[in-house]
């Protein structure tokens, strides 16, 4: 389960049913933290922008995010930012440990895709990174999330 909280012209604070931060909203972004190691990061990324690329899909149409890319997902630097990438696509904001020793994540949506349609986004993002930990965890036994 996640809460939305608005926090005013900065954006939304996103939270588990703990009421524990675990993500925020801010103009056309959504991002996540609660992440153990890189691994799990790529992971979140991986799972996060498949899902994002079928919603867009669905609400836009074909052609509303480039075809995916079958590469194995890596860590790329654009100069500014570390980002999670396939091929030539960046799928997510790499955000490495902060003062809660956590990875994060960080989804870049269409600019169309602020205010509600961000919190919607947001739901169904943590959903899909929710689940696919979820997965991960039963099979090797480890956490590999904190919060989310």
């Amino acid at each position: 389960m996640l809460m939305v909280f608005d926090v005013g012209e900065s954006g939304y604070r996103l939270a588990n049913k703990h009421d524990q931060d675990v993500g925020w909203i801010r103009e056309n972004t959504v991002g996540f933290r609660g992440l153990t190691d890189e691994g799990s990061a790529m992971d979140a990324a991986v799972a996060g922008h498949e899902t994002l690329a079928a919603y867009l899909e669905r609400v836009g149409g074909r052609g509303a995010l480039p075809p995916p890319s079958s590469a194995a997902p890596k860590v790329v630097s654009d100069g500014a930012h570390e980002w999670i990438a396939r091929g030539d696509q960046q799928l997510a904001r790499l955000l490495r440990p902060g003062e809660d020793g956590a990875f994060g994540v960080e989804f870049v949506l269409p600019p169309h895709l602020k205010g509600g349609g961000a919190i919607g986004i947001s739901q169904i993002l943590h959903n899909a990174i929710q689940a696919h930990l979820d997965v991960a965890r039963s099979g090797s036994g480890a956490a590999t999330a904190q919060a989310l």
